[in-house]
């Protein structure tokens, strides 16, 4: 058993100091620029009930989720989206608020992977959900809020892909294929594994819907795109939801977007729910989405309050990585003064430290036995001043220059 004393649990690691003070910056931004917004944070609880996240529209596979049992037997589990017990919070304590209703949170998701996929089974999100509207200004503002919240994380070079659910979803309604097939070429889509999708769709009667399939890898780019798309699927659902993407591109063009902004047909969330437009973030020097959101008209009717509703998560831990590396990243803090009492004089000495602390700086108690080891210490650690109490009363000490002494 002592093997695994000093070991954390696959999937997991400790976070320490630069790391710890990167992360937090984050979420300090992110949750500023929301609360800008008028949105309202919520906590939603770690552990919930599986059948909150059992259903089709999740897009999540019970062998993906950590599972528990409660004192009564019922099965519980980790919670491993955000979304879903939003949606089941708005649907029950928040079912007679007026709408709009925004919310964002910051709390973590635990999910399961394959081994040594480089993936953590435990990661912070921040994120916002605008529950109970629909249309073109709410997707702006949630689009602008997205751009906004990469923006403010002070990392550069960001770069958005958006999509719409309901192209996708015209191609597969179109397919002659039973709910298992649909889900596998949902999930070859997701992972861009489009040489096995290839294989798949060689499986299937020639057709519209499988012709404009094999086309997805290639319909990413510019608003342009659009048009070849049009061009792939005549049916009235496809052909709304490209006329959609055109506005949106039209008014990310407006804002000065456009170089920040690509169009991806390919787009396509694990998660089920989404049924307008989706986008997702990247970041240069991180293969890891950085940001994924949408729409999803049908979520809350699930739980029994159908609102229209869109939203957004951004990855925390991807992102304070990217911000280390980045000129950007906030320093652990060096304390501004060292305390020492010598014997006696301990309790006067906290007291003078928590004075120091109330002014606003950031100060250590020394708890070694000598003014000689306070110094020393003091100039190991970089701390600048040393205040050391004694019978002749307090010592304000520059470190540096007594050392050199």
């Amino acid at each position: 058993m002592k093997k695994y004393l000093n070991k954390t649990p696959e999937g997991t690691r400790d976070l320490l100091f630069e790391e710890c003070v990167a992360r937090r910056a984050v979420e300090e931004r992110l949750s500023a620029l929301f609360l800008s917004y008028g949105y309202n944070q919520v906590v939603t609880p770690s552990v919930e009930y599986y059948q909150v996240f059992s259903r089709g529209s999740s897009g999540l596979r019970q062998e993906d989720m950590y599972k528990l049992t409660d004192a009564n037997g019922r099965l519980i589990v980790l919670r491993p989206d955000n979304t879903l017990p939003i949606a089941r919070v708005v649907s029950g304590r928040l079912k007679e608020a007026p709408l709009p209703i925004r919310l964002f949170y910051c709390q973590k998701i635990f999910r399961r992977h394959m081994l040594m996929a480089g993936h953590s089974d435990e990661c912070e999100q921040c994120g916002v959900e605008l529950i109970g509207a629909g249309g073109l200004r709410a997707d702006l503002e949630i689009l602008t809020l997205a751009v906004r919240a990469l923006d403010a994380v002070g990392v550069p070079g960001f770069k958005l892909e958006i999509g719409h659910a309901g192209f996708y979803n015209a191609l597969c309604d179109l397919l002659d294929v039973d709910e298992e097939l649909r889900v596998d070429i949902n999930e070859l889509v997701e992972k861009k594994n489009y040489a096995a999708l290839g294989d798949l769709l060689d499986t299937l009667p020639e057709s519209e819907a499988v012709a404009a399939l094999r086309r997805l890898p290639r319909l990413f780019g510019g608003p342009e795109i659009l048009d070849e798309a049009a061009g792939l699927c005549t049916s009235q659902r496809a052909q709304d939801s490209l006329a959609y993407l055109r506005r949106i591109c039209a008014s990310v063009q407006k804002m000065g977007l456009g170089d920040s902004v690509t169009v991806d047909l390919g787009l396509v969330h694990r998660n089920n729910y989404y049924t307008g437009l989706v986008f997702r973030g990247y970041i240069p020097g991180s293969g890891a989405t950085v940001l994924s959101g949408g729409r999803y008209d049908r979520l809350l009717g699930e739980f029994g309050e159908p609102h229209p509703a869109t939203g957004f998560g951004v990855e925390v831990d991807e992102l304070y990585k990217a911000l280390l590396d980045s000129d950007g990243a906030p320093a652990v803090r060096v304390p501004d003064a060292l305390v020492f009492g010598a014997d006696g004089y301990e309790l006067e000495a906290l007291e003078r430290l928590g004075e120091l602390t109330g002014s606003g700086l950031v100060c250590e108690n020394f708890t070694g036995s000598s003014r000689a080891e306070a110094i020393r210490y003091a100039a190991a650690h970089g701390i600048p001043k040393t205040y050391c109490l004694s019978s002749g009363g307090w010592e304000e000490i520059d470190t540096a220059q007594e050392v050199q002494a």
